[in-house]
């Protein structure tokens, strides 16, 4: 397990059974591309990987999962489907260009050959850089220290960079450097890419690759390699799957060499030409340019914890991945439920992205926010088509996106197909987009063509049943409980959905009125104030009934239950509504119901971390709030869900940040002011971050004693802060007691 050293997450020794997970964990990447923290000197299956946003392909997968019980047998796996399903998409993995072997004397650096005198590997979360520092003895004594660094590039999506600095410890031995590319890659164990064209010529290797046959898409990696400041003669070789080129030179002792790899990708996916590109540009040239770029984002994301160095580290780590799974230059692809980190879940976008993964870009980064959301515009005709393929109107969008925006569910699941609530999530990342950049010009030019054609699939969808209007038969954001009715996270969704884009469309002049709906649709609550999940949910029973066997874990189940049964739900719905929503209804009681539904919650979805976190802070219970944080920084640190090594859970751990800024700072930006109930932790320092609201940047300082609230904005902000109205610009700064 990684521990914290020097203010960061460390792998201070090499542990063979670690190796996959801290793959996913070490992952660089700059939202273009993601690359592993494999090896340099060997990527092994499982733990190489190296994928580029949005080329994806067909795969054989194989899938066996076994109805054990009746709840899986009737409400969860279509067996007859499951006979005929065989092909998905998925993404593809890329040749591995990381590789670069270095032998002592004939000996081959391994960590499991020779001897291991020191180690240590780390995320510079501030620079987005991977390091390795080893001392490595080899069966003859010699000893060398390698100083491993790499990065993917920030100001060039399509640049790579590794760096080696070789010391020679105590000989003179003669050093051989092999640099090139792998080959020999799978993905989901298949040989998929084929070579289409390579070379290898002095210290340049090139190879063009074809991704796949359903899409088609190719890809160029060239790697161009040199050694400082040796005098070194490069060849090219290629044999038994690596293509390379190869020097070696006589090294001296205590004197440091620099073996660097300047590695070019490009996709036919956006459009590039897969033509050899050879640069003759130095490491630290890359890394400065990388490192402007890179900061601009980073420390915009940054969240500063004074006095809690576990909390301060696990929300850097986490930040830093929610970076890189996004890109900041186009809208080819979107973000996934594993960033760039792993196959698992195969690339696909789903209703994550709006609802978990786009904040963090809204409040800090709202160029890449707009990016996210014209994926799902450029994919609207797609989904145009899907609703009249499903008899509706409108647009209907895949819960499984992939390529063309077509439904890659995979067909055997009979929940996913009943989560209409991704056509509420879109429509609330547009809202929740606008409402906070003030962005009119993509609200009239994109944002209402979205919001209409979501409406009237809406629209098309609801039932009118005596006198009221219900969205009958769907699965909501728990998955435990599909074929429900008036599910309440969808409805109280859908109603504002509708409500918003009546009162834009009137801003703008047309003629969409939604009301009628709204006033109408169904919005489930008690009258002492619960709001029941779906209907007939109180009715249900409160334990778990288990039956079977245990296989159903693999469905992120806690256990193989009889979940149609139970009120145990797998990750929040009805709480999202208070948390990420930010729609509590009149006359709900906020406590009563959080009491309630976090004992009913498994949260055998990683998604239930941050809200809960959330939830815990807005009802004073900072204990249970912290816990829920360090739970949603460090899951895959932790492995808590025992499936790390299949990549990150980017939709989990996008949540340490909002958990921080809509939990602990208690900020929720609203069309007109910012509304700030804050909930410190009583045992932090402080805690410092900025975010952007109408296009001016905020800042926020905050102890246990008092709330510091700055802009840059000229104009006057209105701020309520624990119900008091307060104004504030550049002139005039907020300054409150927290307590």
């Amino acid at each position: 397990m990684l521990k914290i050293i020097s203010n960061r997450l460390t792998e201070e020794q090499y542990n063979i059974e670690e190796e996959a997970l801290n793959a996913s964990l070490f992952t660089t990447g700059n939202g273009y591309i993601g690359v592993r923290g494999s090896f340099e000197e060997y990527g092994s299956l499982r733990i190489q990987g190296a994928y580029i946003r949005g080329v994806i392909d067909e795969i054989i997968e194989v899938m066996e999962p076994f109805p054990d019980n009746e709840y899986m047998k009737k409400y969860y796996i279509d067996e007859d489907k499951l006979k005929e399903f065989e092909y998905q998409d998925s993404v593809i993995n890329n040749l591995d260009f990381l590789l670069l072997r270095i032998s002592i004397d004939g000996e081959t650096f391994y960590p499991w050959e020779g001897k291991l005198l020191s180690w240590e590997r780390y995320i510079e979360s501030e620079t987005a850089k991977l390091v390795r520092n080893v001392r490595w003895e080899n069966s003859r004594g010699d000893i060398t220290d390698f100083a491993f660094e790499r990065f993917s590039s920030f100001a060039d999506d399509h640049i790579y960079c590794i760096r080696v600095r070789i010391t020679p410890i105590n000989h003179c031995k003669k050093v051989e450097v092999i640099s090139g590319i792998d080959k020999r890659v799978k993905t989901g164990g298949q040989k998929i890419t084929s070579v289409l064209n390579e070379s290898a010529d002095k210290n340049v290797t090139y190879v063009h690759t074809l991704m796949g046959k359903k899409y088609g898409f190719e890809t160029g990696i060239t790697t161009v390699s040199n050694i400082f400041p040796a005098e070194a003669e490069w060849t090219g070789v290629s044999k038994d799957g690596l293509i390379y080129n190869t020097a070696s030179f006589d090294a001296e002792k205590g004197r440091e060499y620099t073996v660097e790899k300047c590695v070019y990708i490009v996709s036919s996916r956006e459009g590039e030409t897969a033509e050899p590109h050879v640069a003759g540009r130095r490491y630290e040239e890359y890394f400065g340019e990388h490192i402007s770029e890179y900061r601009k984002i980073f420390e915009m994301a940054d969240i500063d914890i004074k006095g809690d160095e576990k909390a301060d580290v696990g929300v850097r780590f986490a930040n830093y991945h929610s970076i890189i799974s996004a890109s900041h230059t186009d809208s080819i692809h979107s973000v996934a439920a594993k960033g760039l980190t792993g196959e698992r879940y195969n690339d696909f976008v789903w209703w994550d992205c709006e609802v978990y993964q786009l904040p963090i870009f809204i409040y800090t980064a709202p160029e890449i926010a707009k990016k996210i959301l014209m994926y799902r515009y450029r994919l609207l005709e797609q989904s145009r088509k899907n609703a009249k393929a499903a008899g509706l109107k409108g647009a209907k969008y895949a819960f499984c996106s992939s390529v063309e925006g077509d439904e890659r569910v995979w067909m055997y699941a009979r929940h996913p197909f009943m989560q209409v609530h991704i056509n509420a999530d879109i429509a609330w990342g547009i809202i929740h987009y606008y409402t906070v950049s003030g962005d009119i010009d993509f609200l009239r030019d994109y944002g209402m063509e979205m919001l209409t054609e979501l409406c009237e699939f809406w629209k098309s969808r609801v039932e009118l049943h005596n006198g009221r209007y219900e969205i009958r038969c769907v699965t909501g954001t728990d998955e435990h409980h599909p074929y429900v009715d008036n599910d309440a996270y969808t409805n109280y969704l859908v109603q504002f959905v509708l409500t918003k884009t009546t009162e834009y469309a009137k801003m703008f002049g047309m003629d969409n009125d939604y009301s009628e709906i709204a006033n109408k649709l169904y919005q489930p609550i008690e009258d002492n104030g619960m709001i029941p999940q779906f209907d007939g949910y109180f009715d249900l029973s409160r334990n778990l009934e288990e039956a079977g066997g245990s296989n159903a874990v693999n469905f992120q189940m806690k256990s193989s239950g009889l979940y149609h049964k139970s009120q145990v739900i797998k990750q929040p719905d009805v709480m999202l509504i208070y948390s990420y929503l930010n729609m509590a209804p009149d006359g709900a009681n906020y406590a009563l119901n959080w009491d309630y539904y976090e004992k009913m919650c498994e949260s055998s979805s990683s998604l239930s971390f941050a809200p809960h976190s959330i939830c815990s802070a807005d009802n004073g219970r900072m204990l249970s709030a912290y816990h829920y944080l360090i739970d949603t920084a460090y899951i895959d640190v932790y492995d808590i869900h025992k499936c790390g090594w299949q990549g990150v859970h980017s939709g989990c751990l996008v949540g340490a940040w909002y958990a921080v800024f809509r939990g602990i700072a208690g900020i929720v930006c609203r069309e007109k002011y910012i509304e700030i109930n804050p909930h410190m932790m009583p045992w932090w320092d402080k805690v410092t971050f900025s975010f952007y609201y109408k296009g001016s940047k905020y800042k926020v300082e905050m102890d246990n004693n008092s709330y510091l609230l700055e802009t840059d904005s000229e104009r006057d902000t209105v701020v309520i802060f624990k119900g008091e109205k307060c104004y504030i610009n550049k002139e005039n700064e907020l300054v409150k007691k927290v307590r």
